[in-house]
Parts: C-alpha cells; structure tokens; sequence
C-alpha cells in the first residue's frame, strides 16, 4: 500500500483537528458547569481566564444530540 499523499494527509488531519476541537469544546462545556474557574479553564487552554471566558462563555452543549453551539442570552 502506497504512503498517503501530501493532499490526503491534510484532508485527514484535517479531520483529526475537527473532532479534537469538537471533544474540546464538550470538555470546557462540562468543565464550566461542573464549578472550574475560568482562571483554571484558560491555564487548561494555555492561555488567560479572560480570552478563555471571551471565547467560551456562550458554550453550550446537547447531550442528546451531541452538538455544541455558543447562544448568548436574549435581551429585552
């Protein structure tokens, strides 16, 4: 069996980034809602609690159908 092309192995890695963002996501989702500080989320993401929290904060998460989404509130 022939190596990968270069082409393939980017369409392949590519893949690969797309469901590690997609775990990473449901992770800080958990993380909020189980107490964790957005100090220890952001050290976690190696970077600050307030860009963690700036990108994060929306986060949510369905169980049920797997997908994750950022939904700020409504406002009046």
């Amino acid at each position: 069996m022939a190596p990968p092309s270069s082409l393939e192995l980017v369409t392949s890695l590519t893949g690969d980034i797309a469901v590690l963002e997609h775990r990473r996501r449901i992770a800080i989702f958990l993380a909020a809602e189980g107490g964790a500080s957005w100090t220890e989320i952001g050290r976690a993401l190696g970077t600050t609690a307030q860009a963690a929290h700036k990108r994060y904060r929306w986060l949510r998460y369905s169980a049920v159908s797997d997908q994750t989404w950022s939904e700020p509130p409504l406002r009046a």
